[in-house]
């Protein structure tokens, strides 16, 4: 994988990372776990990245839950779909 999208370019970024997960990267690497250092700092980041996100989403749908109005809202709409929902009961 080059990029989480692959219309997307990667580039090339410096960073500091401590000796120990160079060495386990590159131990990763010459067990064939990881095609290389690089892929493996590319997973790890990706794979951060989106529990950031999923973290971040779910930090604002309880936030959304002490809100009455959405509460309201999202009541209303489940309510109005529900005979939609149900299966074969026409």
């Amino acid at each position: 994988m080059l990029a989480a999208n692959p219309r997307e370019l990667p580039i090339k970024y410096t960073t500091v990372l401590p000796q120990s997960c160079i060495t386990d990267l590159k131990e990763l690497a010459d067990s064939k776990i990881v095609a290389s250092v690089s892929q493996g700092i590319r997973l790890a980041i990706e794979a951060f990245v989106a529990d950031q996100k999923q973290q971040a989403y779910v930090r604002e749908l309880e936030l959304s839950m002490t809100d009455a109005a959405f509460a309201k809202r999202t009541l209303d709409s489940q309510y109005d779909f529900s005979h939609v929902d149900s299966e074969g009961a026409w």
